[in-house]
């Protein structure tokens, strides 16, 4: 099994790490992929092995500057597999964090969709970088 995904934030990358012995599972930065599904495919591919033995509580960071359409479709892809943990009946916490009101829109956008409630941070510019 996956222990850790790690990459490292570039200029259209964001820094990803989804951590299972530490519980940390974040994505932060900017998003910008021209082909989001096959950036975020080993994330996928993570959180579906994950979920075959998932910790009690699964809490996961989205603390993203900008993301692009391709990343947006992905990121609803990653809150429904996180769903599906929630229905299983296993503890999933969402942290939306935002910096402007497009992205605070964008996490209440999400949390209608997937129906599991999300925490709301209002973050400053400089603490995402």
């Amino acid at each position: 099994m996956l222990k850790e995904i790690k990459i490292n934030r570039s200029d259209i990358y964001p820094d990803i790490t989804l951590d299972k012995e530490n519980g940390i599972f974040e994505i932060k930065g900017i998003s910008l992929p021209s082909n989001g599904k096959e950036f975020y495919q080993p994330v996928l591919d993570f959180i579906a092995e994950y979920a075959l033995e998932p910790n009690q509580v699964t809490h996961f960071i989205f603390n993203l500057r900008y993301f692009n359409i391709t990343s947006s479709k992905m990121i609803l892809f990653i809150l429904y597999k996180l769903k599906e943990l929630n229905d299983g009946g296993k503890s999933v916490l969402i942290t939306w964090c935002y910096d402007d009101e497009d992205i605070h829109e964008a996490g209440k956008d999400f949390e209608h969709m997937v129906s599991i409630p999300f925490q709301f941070k209002e973050v400053y510019p400089e603490k995402l970088n």
